[in-house]
């Protein structure tokens, strides 16, 4: 009898560092590389490190160790990629019909914000890595969504659009749930 088993997702210090180091240096063969994985948990761990490192390095330097405040940072930094993957899955759903898995989606958004969470703890370039992060999922919508530039450039700009128009949405719903 032989023993079928799926392969192990791998994600140490060292896979981390080279997923990292290979996003930066050419985010185009890293997406096309990326593409051939099964499922979303190997992205996910890198997106799980990438937002502890951002969550305790924020929590440490200017939330004097807020532990309630890193938790809400922390659940930011998984929920934000996961709600931009699925508001672009939609999109790309009525464009195309016959488009990437909500799984690819997934990946390109939790690669592109955890190389980017990296970074993005430093004052001042949070605002300046928002549009390398909108680059980054665009490459990757390209390579594995199997859209074209235009295509994956109206997709990232129509996600924006439907985050902020959800926030200010939601906004007033949660300043009327706190004041109650």
């Amino acid at each position: 009898m032989t023993n079928i088993q799926a392969p192990a997702v791998k994600m140490g210090v060292r896979e981390y560092l080279e997923s990292l180091v290979s996003i930066v240096r050419s985010p185009a063969s890293f997406f096309e590389s990326a593409n051939d994985e099964t499922g979303s948990r190997r992205a996910l761990l890198f997106l799980m490190i990438s937002g502890l490192f951002y969550c305790s390095v924020s929590m440490t330097y200017f939330f004097e160790n807020s532990l309630v405040m890193g938790v809400v940072m922390m659940v930011n930094a998984v929920f934000m990629p996961a709600l931009g993957a699925c508001f672009s899955f939609c999109i790309m759903r009525m464009m195309t019909p016959s488009m990437a898995s909500y799984s690819s989606v997934f990946n390109v958004y939790a690669y592109a914000s955890g190389a980017v969470m990296v970074i993005s703890w430093i004052p001042g370039l949070a605002v300046v890595m928002e549009p390398v992060r909108a680059i980054l999922v665009g490459v990757g919508l390209y390579k594995t969504g199997k859209l074209g530039r235009f295509q994956s450039f109206i997709t990232v700009v129509l996600t924006a659009v439907l985050l902020l128009l959800f926030f200010w949405t939601v906004a007033p719903l949660v300043v009327s749930i706190r004041d109650f």
